[in-house]
């Protein structure tokens, strides 16, 4: 039986925590390394036009713009659905009427403890909320049904991203 015995904070940032982790595997222990960060809300929006809302926001871990969804970290005491509307208002100025649920995203789960919780944003209506950016966001409007494209011209490259627009098609497509 595999089993979790302790734990111990190595380094703290306002990002993330990395631990020690102590695993005992029947009689033998083995301590590995993990990156604690929030979970997170992504979410997928599309107007009544069938129009993909995108945003383009600069990354500074790579230090270049790109086309994203919006999305956020899940603060302590709120949940993932709330969240997905609040950062939809926060980055697009418009607020949801119907939020999907369409499916819960890992990253590197060896290590990361991080899941985004993936939502399709549907009957949209303007509604601004006060972001945490320090720049205006630039709101991209792009065909859903043609976002492949963007995706084989290098524009779409985030993992994550891709995933869960491939997820929102397939719902659609039911």
């Amino acid at each position: 039986m595999i089993r979790r015995i302790g734990e111990e904070v190595i380094f703290k940032t306002k990002l993330f925590t990395i631990k020690d982790i102590d695993i005992a595997f029947n009689q033998k222990r083995v301590t590995y390394q993990i990156l604690e960060k929030r979970d997170t809300a992504l979410i997928v929006p599309i107007n009544e036009k069938g129009e993909l809302i995108l945003v383009r926001e600069y990354f500074y871990a790579i230090d270049e713009y790109q086309l994203g969804l919006p999305k956020g970290k899940i603060e302590e005491g709120h949940d993932d659905l709330t969240t997905a509307n609040k950062e939809l208002q926060e980055e697009t100025g418009l607020k949801a009427g119907k939020l999907d649920k369409l499916g819960v995203l890992t990253m590197s789960p060896g290590y990361l403890t991080q899941r985004t919780h993936v939502f399709l944003a549907q009957v949209l209506t303007t509604s601004k909320l006060e972001g945490d950016e320090e720049y205006e966001l630039e709101i991209i409007k792009y065909p859903f049904g043609k976002f492949e494209k963007l995706i084989d011209a290098g524009k779409l490259t985030e993992a994550r991203m891709i995933a869960a627009l491939y997820l929102a098609k397939r719902f659609l497509e039911k």
